[in-house]
């Protein structure tokens, strides 16, 4: 049986990550698992400016009841994703990926792709929808289980 205890999910504080994170907090909450979101800072914002702006994205997109550790690190976002996991014993890591092709992805890479390889822990890759398509609501959700 597999059981995730601890789940790391990343955001790049974008709409992009917010699918991302709603995986990821389903999870979290099924298994009563404790979830850490990560924010990498790579050079354009202090540390503590990326710690309220996380907090308020955090504030903003999580249940409130969520059992949720919020980190900032800086460096390579996925180098510092893995090194992250590693350290903190992280059994699932759950990340949006932007699904960029051709010149765009030979050039940028991918960081997701990085993690992927690089972690000895099981990445979930979630390819946003377009922003604001197929966000479920708690309306939706209590009609599909007959709660209504």
């Amino acid at each position: 049986m597999v059981l995730l205890r601890r789940i790391l999910v990343t955001t790049d504080l974008s709409e992009y990550s917010l699918e991302a994170m709603e995986h990821a907090s389903s999870f979290s909450l099924l298994y009563t698992s404790r979830l850490f979101l990560l924010h990498v800072v790579e050079s354009d914002r202090t540390r503590q400016e990326a710690t309220e702006a996380l907090a308020v994205f955090a504030a903003e997109h999580l249940h409130p009841e969520q059992k949720v550790t919020l980190v900032v690190r800086s460096g390579s976002a996925a180098e510092e994703i893995v090194r992250f996991a590693r350290e903190e014993g992280i059994d699932l890591i759950v990340m949006a990926t932007r699904g960029r092709t051709g010149l765009q992805h030979m050039v940028l890479g991918s960081v997701a792709e990085k993690v992927v390889r690089l972690a000895g822990t099981p990445v979930l890759t979630v390819k946003p929808k377009p922003v604001g398509e197929g966000i479920l609501r708690e309306e939706d959700v209590e009609m599909e289980l007959h709660l209504r």
